[in-house]
């Protein structure tokens, strides 16, 4: 894979930066949870006027993966940022977190009627939460009394999607998912060796796609579901919470979902996505 050329681009408030002609980094980890994204970004040599243009708010947006292939891996607002010289160069510290506005910021003061359902509730309430609505499916539950609402829209939302439908609430790339928790929000991806895979400790292999994956193996592992299997590929934006892929190595074979991980990248230190997987 060592041909692969990096690509990326970081946009910083107005401002949009390629790796080929600015150097900088970045840490967005994620999970399958009701809690937003977050990022840890530095970028190299900004100049004094764009440093000191920087304020809480600006969205940070990162694309990445390589040349002729790159996606969105974080879309969020910066919540803080400091700079600092390094021998003759200033580097610049940013940390975001996705719709922090929202979050952190949206009220609701309402009664339902009698009889509400809970997606027409729901429905509302996204209304109020001004996020963008990636997917909206809930089991059929219904408030014969109504139901009042008050508080933050974030924690009224939890309320009812996590706590009385026991379903997903998920916010990836700054868009609200509320799912079955079973159900992927993306599937399809094979995952193996020649598609990105590394070999993990447990795993040294050729860099080929096995040809035989023995179903003792694949059984093991949809068996041992208490257990999260942690692997390495190189950078991916197509892979996030949620996501249902299939596995193919040595060591682990099967369908997983994604429930956490993180995307890692710079110029010429990491450019690889870590996950952690569950047997589905």
């Amino acid at each position: 894979m060592s041909y692969w050329i990096r690509s990326a681009n970081m946009q910083i408030g107005p401002y949009r930066y390629n790796l080929d002609g600015m150097e900088f980094s970045f840490d967005c980890p994620f999970e399958d949870s009701d809690e937003p994204g977050t990022c840890e970004a530095t970028i190299t040599n900004l100049s004094e006027q764009t440093r000191h243009s920087i304020v809480r708010n600006h969205p940070l947006i990162i694309n990445a993966g390589y040349e002729g292939d790159t996606g969105l891996i974080f879309k969020g607002a910066i919540t803080s940022f400091s700079s600092r010289r390094e021998g003759t160069e200033w580097v610049t510290s940013m940390t975001a977190i996705e719709v922090e506005e929202e979050w952190l910021t949206k009220q609701v003061n309402k009664s339902y009627k009698e009889d509400s359902t809970a997606i027409a509730i729901v429905r509302d309430l996204c209304n109020i939460f001004g996020v963008e609505v990636a997917r909206l499916a809930l089991p059929d539950k219904n408030y014969p009394r109504g139901r009042p609402c008050a508080g933050l829209v974030k924690n009224v939302l939890r309320e009812i999607v996590t706590g009385d439908c026991k379903a997903r609430m998920l916010i990836r790339h700054g868009r609200l998912y509320i799912t079955d928790p079973n159900s992927p929000i993306n599937m399809g991806f094979l995952l193996a060796p020649h598609t990105g895979l590394l070999a993990s400790d447990e795993d040294f292999e050729d860099p080929y796609i096995l040809e035989n994956i023995t179903a003792q193996k694949t059984q093991q592992a949809k068996e041992d579901s208490t257990k999260l299997k942690s692997r390495t590929c190189l950078l991916n934006y197509q892979l996030g919470p949620g996501d249902v892929i299939m596995v193919q190595s040595k060591s682990l074979s099967g369908r997983f979902m994604v429930v956490r991980g993180s995307h890692r990248g710079s110029r010429s230190g990491d450019w690889q996505t870590e996950i952690e997987l569950k047997p589905v």
